[in-house]
């Protein structure tokens, strides 16, 4: 029966691409079943050893992943079905759930040509390449403005940290380096059962058996020599400090519109609370565009000093998300796709940033990091720049198209008595970008803050996976991480991974939580993506290796006929 039941799997296509696809979306948060996504590999590997074309490995690949898309991602497009929400977010979500799976098309193709060279005796040398090329290509396709690192393979085990600890060296391609090779360990197994190329009990068998549990079991093994969950949990050997968190519970649509006064009000009060319950803290977050106006124009000036008095009186630093907007001194050095005021022709850009109010300084002193990955089409239309005309294809309702990119990522400093603490902040979709992160920790954040708005995607799949995704982070630099989103989920983060005071979604709450902070750096955050850059680098040798090595065998096998 069992042997039934695998042929039929064996020979129905259409259930293999839906359960590959099913598994792989299923492995990633909320869903805890981070173990699918070594079946959907296996699945993967089969299919492209069953395919015998580069047409259908383009389609039975595409297919795969539009099914994991349509699961793993389709919170974009359904977050736009909600009342207030821009209906942008329907078609944004329907684009990146058609285009996203062609990233996937790509190490597929190339994994696809070099087993078509090292077949035969040299088919496990090619099984052996594929880690190294899906590892390498996941990392090539987060480099461009038309990245979206959603769904990399590292990023389904976030709730499983006792296999994460390695990646302070190697980042989460680690991590998708490793889910390969277990992957591949199976789909050999599995393969030779299923043909009877041996017996399930013989030598071959039982020391395939032994690599898969080795293989699955290292990252154990570096977690329990390193004693990482006993050094790095709740770790504060370094020195500590106070951090509080308000979340507020603002509808992302509605605010832009809102009684702008009675917002800000209602953010002063937190503040207080906070403050007043917890007077030995040394630094308030607020989330991402926190601020739905320029705070720094004129015309906003009774606002900004509600927050500017408060800030002053209570002696602490405020750390809040709000938009930019900058006028450029010198008109000539604009870049070609800044905007221009029509009534005066002056350019001039738009950011969205985060600004540190400080006690005693103007707000032209205050220290702030503009965004710089922005996320496509929603705040920015790749390329623009070269392309100046496409800024305008896409226009919210609520000011969050057309936003310029930052130019460097800056660290705050603060000051609180004789201690001087220093931390970076990434906004949103930034904390996904796991070499991006790192360049902020190495430049001496002594621990890091992510402020975020997902009110946009409430309950939906996307602001958990969003949240989970800030552990590995905090896993690769070894720093304590404060999350604040409006809405939630907000929350700590140990060097272990480990959470404390998470929030609820759809709360406002505030909370405070003493952290600690960061001396040393990891191999991670001194050398970046230096691992994925390896993979990268020997997955694209042997892929050019791979046409020298079919031609000599053509050569040498008068059999086989020359293309």
């Amino acid at each position: 029966m069992i042997k039934s039941y695998t042929n039929k799997f064996n020979n129905n296509l259409f259930f293999k691409i839906l359960v590959a696809g099913l598994f792989f979306a299923l492995s990633f948060p909320p869903v805890n079943f981070y173990f699918l996504i070594f079946f959907s590999f296996i699945i993967l590997l089969d299919v492209i050893f069953q395919s015998n074309s580069l047409k259908q490995i383009i389609s039975r690949t595409y297919k795969i992943f539009f099914v994991a898309s349509l699961i793993a991602v389709s919170w974009i497009a359904l977050s736009g079905m909600k009342e207030g929400a821009d209906p942008f977010l329907i078609l944004g979500g329907v684009f990146i759930i058609l285009v996203y799976p062609l990233f996937f098309v790509i190490p597929s193709v190339l994994f696809f040509f070099i087993k078509e060279s090292f077949s035969g005796k040299y088919h496990l040398l090619s099984l052996i390449l594929f880690p190294f090329i899906w590892t390498g290509f996941e990392y090539v396709l987060s480099l461009s403005q038309i990245s979206f690192p959603w769904l990399l393979a590292g990023n389904s085990q976030t709730y499983n940290l006792e296999k994460l600890q390695y990646i302070e060296f190697t980042g989460v391609y680690g991590v998708s380096f490793w889910v390969c090779s277990v992957s591949i360990s199976l789909y050999i197994f599995t393969t030779n059962v299923v043909n009877k190329s041996f017996r399930f009990i013989s030598v071959k068998s039982i020391s395939i058996l032994f690599v898969i549990i080795a293989l699955y079991f290292l990252p154990d093994f570096y977690n329990y020599f390193t004693d990482s969950k006993k050094v790095f949990t709740d770790n504060k050997s370094n020195g500590s400090i106070k951090v509080g968190i308000v979340q507020p519970n603002i509808n992302p649509w509605k605010k832009w519109g809102s009684k702008q006064t009675d917002l800000i009000n209602y953010y002063a009060e937190n503040i207080k609370k906070i403050y007043n319950e917890n007077p030995d803290i040394k630094l308030i977050v607020l989330p991402e565009t926190a601020l739905p106006y320029y705070f720094r124009e004129d015309i906003f000036e009774e606002k900004y000093l509600i927050l500017k008095n408060l800030c002053d009186s209570i002696n602490i630093p405020i750390l809040i998300g709000t938009p930019d907007l900058q006028v450029y001194e010198d008109q000539s050095s604009a870049p070609s796709d800044s905007k221009i005021k029509r009534s005066s022709g002056i350019k001039y850009d738009t950011f969205n940033s985060a600004f540190l109010f400080e006690p005693g300084k103007d707000k032209n002193e205050f220290q702030f990091h503009n965004k710089i990955k922005l996320v496509i089409g929603s705040e920015r239309m790749p390329y623009q720049e070269y392309l100046p005309f496409t800024k305008s294809l896409i226009e919210w309702g609520v000011g969050l198209s057309s936003w310029q990119m930052g130019k460097d990522t800056n660290v705050f400093s603060i000051n609180s008595g004789e201690k001087n603490y220093k931390f970076n902040t990434a906004i949103c979709y930034e904390s996904v970008y796991p070499g991006f992160f790192a360049d902020f920790v190495n430049k001496g954040s002594e621990f890091s803050v992510i402020i975020t708005n997902d009110g946009w995607w409430g309950k939906l799949f996307g602001t958990y996976q969003h949240n989970q995704y800030a552990v590995l982070r905090a896993v690769e630099n070894r720093t304590w991480i404060v999350r604040c989103a409006n809405t939630g989920i907000s929350c700590f983060i140990d060097p272990y991974g480990n959470m404390y005071d998470k929030t609820e979604i759809d709360t406002d709450v505030n909370t405070t939580r003493e952290i600690g902070l960061k001396k040393s750096k990891t191999f991670y955050t001194i050398h970046g993506d230096l691992f994925s850059q390896i993979c990268f680098a020997i997955g694209i040798l042997f892929f050019l290796l791979s046409f020298f090595f079919k031609t000599k065998i053509i050569k040498s096998d008068p059999t086989i006929p020359n293309p």
